[in-house]
């Protein structure tokens, strides 16, 4: 096994150098004058100002408006231009860099306040970036973010033929130069305004190499003022108090915040006529994606403190264009988010594919494995195109409950997403377990008709599938057909109060063997940030047989070979028809513990807790089999952008009189 795992990881490696070198054609550095440094580049810039005159007809000084960078700070622009559009206040025009510019491209397309709000917090803002190799230069690729946005408003669009002129400031590697673009590809440019080195890839425009403008200044005032004597300025700075100076990681970041902070400080000391709304959200993390709401109910605080001087601005609220499109807008805004909210996915914009080492766990609960309990570690591919989605993981692999060894394993899974409540998808995997040289088959064919019902808080879910595995001797081992359907109800996104009901159809054995499966699931909130998880899983022979089987999936954490091998075809004959398994689990999940390692790392949603699993499967015995433990659960974020939920857990295992214990990472 060691040598079949080094010649994985051989074969990884050379990938990964081709890779790179393929890569390596890229924009020259274009350097020619070294004091051009100075001089910005700008695009579009005799349209902008000539939009400008239009907006205000000559007869008034134009409204401008500038949004800071500050990663997931931001989104406090979002409240800030509530309160404005409650004054009757719109921007003639807007400059911004960073993830302001997320805001205000949005804002500039026409949608209001709260359809941005909508946008940004109805999805799980954490899945929407990949990790990826840096092959491009970036550690996470923004493909299924800038996909989303296209579905609300179309891939089309420049920036140019926004209802609101806007700006956005970028820096070019290639010449060393600011660049200001006013024109173009919306999805290009909005891609290019937040691209923090490393973090995200740099992005090409007119023969440029783009990143975030925001690592020079976070707050392009002095722009504004070429333009108009009258500027708004909502800023979003980072004081980071519990920052710990010692770490390299933090000493990076505030280094880099030292420079951008002080060239916006001093724009904003020039300009002493400003208003200045300073967002009360300088103690946020830069990467706390998850409180956008908080955040932006801050920023409307921030803004309202600044009435006096808001009020002395020329209010005329949002034009007619504006309006009709807010009214269009808000009728296929709805389909949109529902359709996405189906699957966690969107018609893919384009063709990407992304290479990663990552883990893989087959345990989650969206996947409903039953013949498969298995994590898996190493590289991993993606591969979008519109319905189409292609992943392919190796590497080492191991059992998910009580791990003993660990062994080669490759998996394949396609899934194309017919219309939106559709998707077909199939597994093959091919492993060698239990220090075999000789691999193991495993296939999976499905189908999930998905649709949300009411209020979206109600998920109703057809499944139907089909699970085969072979043994070393490539003889079938297991065999399931399984169909049914799912029921989810979530209070909140969070899925804090929830309730899962679950009931179907399982053909096994010979194709022969007929049961019914039922399924509940409920997360119920305690008080002092307590919360309590009730479980049922149960199993009856419909052909009154017997030996009914005990699949991983059904959520009893045992490592006993004689309960696992219940009801195949090795296991010797047992007469109870039925199969019940109750889970109990309370949690401590405090609301305030985020911790970070460096800034980099986020550490949220994390939780200690006990549970116990009891199965009765003995006629005439009501003393349950039981396993009994603690576990610790996290979800661990890169930049609150890309997220892995992880569980660790460690208890008693009566069925085997052993030590239980294992991992289960991902969704």
């Amino acid at each position: 096994m060691g040598r079949t795992v080094r010649r994985m990881m051989l074969v990884a490696l050379l990938a990964l150098v081709t890779a790179l070198r393929l890569s390596s054609a890229s924009i020259p550095n274009n350097t020619n004058d070294l004091m051009a440094a100075a001089v910005p580049i700008s695009y579009g810039e005799s349209l902008f100002m000539q939009r400008i005159l239009v907006q205000t007809e000559g007869e008034r000084d134009p409204v401008g408006l500038v949004l800071s960078g500050g990663s997931a700070r931001a989104f406090a622009h979002i409240g800030v231009l509530q309160y404005l559009e409650e004054q009757g206040i719109v921007p003639d025009f807007i400059i911004s860099n960073s993830m302001g510019s997320i805001v205000g491209i949005l804002y500039a397309a026409g949608l209001s306040p709260d359809q941005i709000l909508s946008i940004i917090t109805e999805v799980d803002i954490t899945q929407l970036f990949d990790l990826s190799i840096p092959l491009a230069g970036g550690v996470l690729d923004i493909s299924r973010f800038l996909s989303l946005v296209a579905s609300h408003l179309g891939e089309s669009l420049r920036i140019e033929e926004l209802p609101i002129p806007i700006m956005i400031v970028c820096e070019d590697l290639a010449t060393k130069r600011q660049v200001r673009i006013m024109e173009g590809d919306m999805l290009t440019v909005m891609g290019a305004a937040f691209a923090l080195p490393v973090y995200f890839p740099p992005v090409e425009y007119n023969g440029h190499m783009l990143v975030d403008g925001g690592i020079t200044n976070l707050v392009p005032l002095d722009i504004a003022y070429r333009f108009t004597d009258t500027t708004i300025v909502s800023t979003t700075f980072y004081e980071g108090e519990d920052i710990n100076l010692r770490n390299p990681l933090s000493i990076l970041n505030v280094s880099i915040d030292i420079g951008k902070r002080r060239a916006g400080v001093l724009e904003l000391a020039k300009h002493s006529s400003t208003i200045w709304i300073r967002c009360n959200v300088e103690d946020f993390s830069f990467m706390d994606f998850s409180a956008i709401v908080e955040l932006a109910r801050r920023g409307y605080e921030t803004a309202a403190s600044q009435r006096e001087k808001i009020g002395r601005l020329d209010s005329r609220g949002p034009d007619e264009r504006i309006l009709d499109f807010r009214a269009s807008y808000a009728i296929s805004e709805h389909a949109v988010r529902h359709n996405y909210n189906l699957y966690q996915r969107t018609k893919h914009r384009g063709f990407s594919h992304q290479l990663f080492f990552g883990i893989r766990s087959f345990m989650p609960e969206d996947d409903r494995w039953f013949l498969r309990d298995e994590v898996l570690i190493g590289p991993t591919y993606h591969l979008r195109w519109k319905g189409l989605w292609l992943s392919l993981y190796g590497g080492a692999a191991w059992k998910s409950f009580t791990p003993m060894d660990i062994y080669p394993s490759v998996t394949a899974r396609i899934s194309q997403q017919v219309f939106p409540p559709l998707i077909l998808e199939g597994d093959v995997t091919i492993s060698s377990t239990q220090g075999s040289f000789i691999p193991t088959l495993y296939h999976r064919l499905g189908m999930r008709f998905r649709q949300r019902l009411f209020d979206e808080r109600l998920t109703a879910t057809a499944l139907a599938w089909w699970e085969q595995q072979l043994d070393p001797s490539w003889r079938i081992g297991s065999k399931l057909i399984h169909g049914g359907f799912d029921l989810n109800w979530k209070a909140d996104p969070a899925g804090v109060l929830a309730l899962d009901l679950e009931a179907a159809w399982q053909l096994s054995g010979a194709y022969d063997r007929h049961f019914l499966h039922t399924k509940v699931d409920t997360t119920l909130p305690l008080p002092v940030d307590m919360l309590l998880h009730l479980g049922y899983t149960g199993r009856y022979a419909l052909d009154g047989g017997g030996s009914v089987p005990l699949y991983a999936g059904d959520g009893f954490r045992t490592a006993d070979s004689r309960l696992l091998s219940q009801g195949t075809a090795d296991a010797p004959a047992r007469v109870e028809n039925a199969m019940v398994i109750g889970r109990l689990g309370i949690d401590w999940q405090p609301e305030s513990f985020k911790p970070t390692a460096g800034e980099l790392l986020i550490f949220e949603r994390s939780s200690v807790g006990l549970f116990a699993d009891l199965l009765w499967n003995d006629r005439g015995v009501w003393l349950p089999w039981i396993v009994v433990g603690a576990k610790i659960s996290t979800t661990v974020s890169l930049l609150g952008l890309n997220s892995i939920p992880t569980s660790v857990y460690v208890g008693y295992d009566s069925p085997s009189g052993s030590i239980a214990w294992g991992f289960v990472f991902g969704r």
